[in-house]
């Protein structure tokens, strides 16, 4: 999806990316989401489930996007390094600029993966790993980051109105009954199934990316993140459409299936 197609679909028409900020986007993301309201109707479920999905890649999208342009300008406004006069009739070595954010080295001692390149769709934190790009230590770290991130399941349903203190209460000492939050809340009869499905895809869309933790931890930069994204949908695109993987990279033992 094109960053100017992903402003379309977040604000309701064209916008220039130039002055667009993370917070406008972020704001309009709620602000449409809000809109998505479950209750109208069973059939507008799905529907609903498949335009927050819609929201939540034209967010990361643009804040990808955004990313990379204030980098690259922030890169753009670095003084160059002005060549030394010297006495000796030598050239000068002028060092190039680094940018202002470098990643840090693979770790030694942990794992990274260099089998066969898989042949099936993959998630993002999978891509990563099979590519070479984090370490299954990353991976692992990067997963219970997004979780521990993410909004507790019983505070979505209150704030939707759907749950209050003493409910939350009630699930949390049901230990006997099986499941997550969102199952024994149905089972003991404070939330329908159709207000439980909703509620964990809205848990789930709402946890950070874990594009993110890869950012802050410097394992990948911004515009690392945007050109493996890129990449992973057309790996997954080929795989939809049965031509098979092939990356616009070579990552560590790739081996295409003719």
């Amino acid at each position: 999806m094109h960053p100017s197609d992903a402003a379309r679909i977040l604000f309701g028409g064209p916008a220039d990316l130039r002055r667009v900020t993370p917070a406008e986007v972020k704001s309009a993301f709620r602000r449409r989401v809000r809109m998505l309201h479950p209750d109208s109707a069973r059939s507008a479920v799905h529907q609903s489930g498949e335009a927050v999905s819609s929201l939540v890649s034209a967010r990361d999208i643009l804040i990808e996007h955004l990313q990379a342009a204030h980098e690259k300008s922030v890169r753009a406004a670095q003084p160059r390094q002005a060549p030394t006069c010297t006495v000796y009739p030598r050239p000068t070595i002028v060092k190039p600029v680094r940018p202002a954010v470098e990643r840090i080295p693979k770790k030694e001692h942990e794992r990274y993966y260099t089998g066969v390149f898989p042949t099936y769709k993959l998630k993002f934190g999978q891509f990563l790993y099979f590519a070479g790009e984090v370490s299954w230590q990353d991976l692992v770290r990067a997963m219970r980051w997004q979780r521990d991130q993410r909004p507790a399941y019983g505070e979505i349903a209150k704030a939707w109105g759907w749950m209050n203190d003493r409910d939350i209460q009630a699930v949390r000492a049901a230990t006997e009954l099986p499941g997550m939050f969102g199952e024994r809340a149905v089972a003991l009869g404070l939330l329908t199934e159709k207000q439980a499905s909703f509620l964990a895809r809205h848990q789930h869309h709402s946890q950070p990316r874990l594009g993110q933790y890869f950012v802050k931890e410097r394992i990948l930069l911004s515009h690392d993140v945007t050109r493996l994204l890129t990449a992973l949908q057309r790996h997954n695109t080929s795989i939809s459409r049965g031509t098979g993987p092939v990356p616009p990279f070579n990552p560590a033992g790739y081996v295409r299936h003719l």
